[in-house]
């Protein structure tokens, strides 16, 4: 049920407040009375009224402070003057105070009645202004925030959707060429081998000998050499989409990072006549737990990019040691180097050096990408340290077991 407004009657004649209190009451206001400012001041500091009657001029005190009080302590508050002296003055003296209305004393009992509910009505009214109001100033910020979130997810949106439209267009533009190459090699190479084939098949002047097979043979090298050129550079493409699209699986066993890297340093040596590929094992425990394939492409992609980017020849290191939880495996070359501030960058999709010497190396800046993501789904990292025309060294960190896979018995034994 609803609480009947609440109305304070100050004067300091008993007779006005006992008669003022009797009317209201009558209409159902709960009514409290005050002869005395001192009362007055008190009640108005610890209680809340709807609205206030009271005398301009009391004994003890002025009608003027009480309305000042009730300003400062609750200015919803509707505050009607009685004063006993008709003139303009007071009136205007009331309302600059801060008073809803005024009554000459003594006043009509309809007078009395509608002046009050009039005020009550604007205290409910005000009330429910200012409500609504707050309801509005929250409902507006609730929306604010709203539309500056949409606004900035779309702005994401928008860069994301720019930045895949470089990439698409830097990806198109460096698969058509490195894939083009190999294939142009391949197709010329073919054209000349099956010329000489259909001479010495039709007893043309080079069906003289066995000889003649030699330039045939040379020339089908070259095209083996670059379907595997080619089909390398699909398998990093195909690594890519399934690392984009969570596709990529690892069968997780014991690995000894030091044993594998001989293995890869003995087969990589092959590929190069000009370059001294070395392993330096270091104290302690070198096993982890990872998918054996995938580290060894990650070992692949840094002995090949140590080659490829120093094309003077030198000494590529391995190192293999303990790091803090794991095995740490280092790739030192005496290279071109990379410049400091491309030293994050490399690892992005697509990557191509600024540097001249760099773009020069074919390449579809696929290698360092893809092997980021394989170690980081290892649980580890993978960073580089250079200096231009000195050398680079990629490091691999790699927990002794990730996070998400349980340790394989035996392995608990290598971390020693």
């Amino acid at each position: 049920m609803r609480e009947p407004p609440k109305i304070l009657v100050v004067d300091d004649e008993e007779s006005v407040v006992v008669t003022i209190k009797a009317i209201l009451q009558l209409d159902g206001y709960d009514v409290t009375t005050a002869t005395k400012f001192g009362d007055a001041e008190r009640l108005v500091r610890e209680r809340t009224f709807d609205l206030v009657l009271t005398d301009l001029r009391l004994d003890d005190g002025d009608g003027i402070e009480i309305l000042r009080t009730i300003q400062q302590r609750s200015p919803d508050t509707v505050t009607i003057m009685l004063t006993g002296y008709a003139s303009l003055e007071s009136a205007i003296q009331s309302l600059r105070a801060g008073a809803y209305d005024y009554l000459v004393k003594p006043s009509e009992v309809e007078e009395l009645r509608n002046t009050v509910t009039r005020g009550v009505e604007r205290r409910r009214l005000g009330l429910e202004l200012r409500a609504r109001i707050a309801e509005l100033a929250e409902l507006n910020a609730s929306l604010q925030q709203r539309i500056d979130e949409a606004t900035a997810e779309l702005r994401q949106r928008y860069e994301e959707l720019k930045e895949l439209d470089r990439m698409k267009s830097q990806f198109l533009s460096i698969a058509s060429h490195e894939l083009k190459t190999p294939i142009t090699a391949m197709s010329g190479f073919l054209q000349v081998a099956l010329r000489r084939v259909r001479r010495i098949v039709s007893g043309g002047p080079e069906a003289a000998g066995i000889e003649t097979l030699g330039p045939v043979l040379e020339q089908l090298e070259t095209v083996y050499r670059q379907t595997g050129k080619l089909a390398r550079l699909i398998d990093e493409l195909l690594d890519v989409s399934r690392i984009q699209t969570g596709r990529i699986e690892f069968k997780h066993g014991e690995v000894d990072l030091a044993d594998l890297a001989d293995e890869v340093a003995k087969r990589m040596q092959l590929t190069t006549s000009v370059h001294e590929i070395s392993v330096k094992r270091l104290d302690g425990p070198a096993v982890v737990t990872a998918d054996r394939d995938h580290v060894e492409q990650v070992l692949n992609n840094l002995i090949a990019n140590a080659i490829k980017y120093s094309p003077g020849g030198g000494p590529v290191t391995i190192e293999v040691g303990p790091e803090r939880d794991g095995v740490r495996l280092t790739v030192r070359d005496q290279g071109i180097g990379i410049a400091p501030n491309q030293l994050e960058a490399i690892f992005g999709l697509f990557y191509r050096s600024p540097d001249r010497a760099a773009r020069d190396v074919a390449g579809m800046g696929l290698g360092l990408y893809i092997s980021k993501e394989i170690v980081s789904r290892h649980g580890g990292r993978i960073w580089a340290e250079s200096t231009p025309e000195r050398g680079s060294a990629f490091h691999v960190a790699l927990p002794h077991v990730p996070d998400d896979v349980a340790a394989p018995a035996g392995t608990g034994a290598a971390r020693g």
